[in-house]
């Protein structure tokens, strides 16, 4: 049996940081390496399950080897830029770490292939080009065996009948966890992830093909006055000049503070919001944020799973978070993914039938049976109404649809996903 708590809360700003008069929200852009580690991992999940229902029919489009893909690294290549030529002297190193089954019986699943797979999708579509495919090197740290818990068969199933009889088992949290969500999100958390799409739209793509994709924005909110940090990469290929770089930028600049206006106005702010734009802060006169490809990964650095944004789409300075990363890991009992995934249609659920401003917490001990979690605390504005039977019954619906849930997860494209989380459509 699941415990529920209520808790209603005045002047929460955790719970409303809109009303706060003082917010602070990042993004990571989709071309940012860590972004980009996480978006290959969740890519590398999903073709796994595909790949494993496509050989094994008696899976029946429900199970799939056991897996965790949660590590993935990117570690940065090496290039030079010298009179106007490009030298990539290291290539970027993918490394794929986790426990996974690589074969069931004498049927191999084809890890590598996917993997690489994963990679070039996820990187051509985020990037946009190609240019970086010869310049990538593949390496996997995945072990096959499990602990005596576990038995010898858990990452090594002979049969499909031998792996179906192990999962109609897993029917329990792997671990002890705790995650968090919260609904609806603020009007700052939005736009971080508005001009993360805009940047990525036809119109802008169009008037700025040099402007890559590793873009990270920082806003900072007092009261109606947003100061805005933003680093825009220069595709050295497009653009080699320093008067061509400062030219593009001012331009994109000037695009981009226009969007932001509109964006605001549209979301209700009325009283004419004061913007400061502050972009590529750590430019010199002779030092520019020049990046091959459009991203920081093809000078060095480094992308790993779960060092970028949260589960809803950002890192907040104000909101709760869960230190537990999404991306990779295994949907079918891996409670740091599930709970997310439950968490979130919760939280979603209570603004959208009751209109107030939540905040979700689901805690889970190591063995809880999936659909019953050990507890959950709810965090509501007060308004005068009880909800409690409301919020109950879209609990234990949601838990109830956990199967759903997952294969609507397990089904959706990663990087549809990550540039526009439910949350944000909300």
């Amino acid at each position: 049996m699941t415990n529920i708590n209520y808790y209603n809360l005045h002047n929460y700003h955790s719970l409303n940081p809109d009303g706060s008069p003082f917010e602070v929200v990042e993004r990571k852009f989709r071309g940012h390496p860590d972004s980009l580690a996480d978006i290959i991992a969740q890519s590398f999940s999903q073709k796994y399950i595909y790949q494993a229902w496509d050989k094994f029919p008696e899976l029946e489009h429900k199970y799939f080897p056991n897996f965790s893909a949660d590590k993935v690294t990117l570690t940065g290549a090496s290039s030079c830029i010298e009179n106007n030529q490009i030298t990539i002297k290291s290539p970027v190193h993918a490394l794929l770490i986790g426990k996974i089954t690589q074969s069931i019986g004498n049927i191999d699943m084809g890890v590598d292939n996917l993997f690489k797979a994963s990679i070039e999708e996820s990187m051509s579509t985020c990037l946009h080009t190609d240019d970086y495919k010869q310049h990538i090197a593949r390496q996997m740290y995945a072990v096959n065996l499990a602990g005596v818990d576990r038995g010898r068969h858990f990452y090594n199933p002979q049969t499909v009948s031998d792996l179906i009889t192990i999962l109609q088992k897993e029917t329990f949290a792997t671990s002890t966890v705790y995650v968090v969500a919260y609904a609806p999100l603020s009007v700052t958390e939005k736009l971080s992830i508005f001009l993360d799409n805009y940047t990525n739209s036809h119109e802008f793509i169009l008037s700025f093909p040099a402007v890559g994709s590793d873009i990270k924005v920082l806003i900072r909110r007092n009261g109606s006055e947003f100061n805005i940090s933003l680093c825009l990469p220069v595709r050295p290929k497009i653009i080699n000049t320093i008067e061509g770089y400062n030219k593009v930028i001012k331009s994109a600049t000037e695009m981009i503070k226009l969007a932001i206006l509109n964006y605001l106005k549209n979301s209700g702010y009325a009283d004419n919001p004061k913007i400061y734009i502050h972009v590529n802060t750590k430019d010199t006169e002779t030092k520019k944020y020049f990046a091959v490809w459009g991203t920081a990964l093809s000078k060095g650095d480094i992308g790993a799973v779960g060092r970028g944004n949260r589960q809803q789409g950002f890192i907040s300075g104000i909101r709760p978070s869960t230190n537990e990363a999404i991306s990779g890991k295994n949907p079918y009992h891996f409670s740091g993914v599930i709970y997310q995934i439950v968490a979130d249609s919760i939280a979603n659920e209570i603004y959208k039938k009751t209109r107030l401003k939540n905040i979700v917490y689901i805690t889970a001990n190591n063995g809880d049976p999936l659909k019953k979690p050990n507890l959950i605390d709810v965090i509501l504005e007060p308004d005068g109404h009880n909800f409690k039977v409301i919020i109950d019954k879209i609990i234990n619906d949601t838990l109830d649809n956990l199967d759903t849930l997952r294969m609507e997860y397990i089904l959706q494209n990663p990087i549809d996903r990550f540039m526009k989380p439910k949350s944000y459509l909300l």
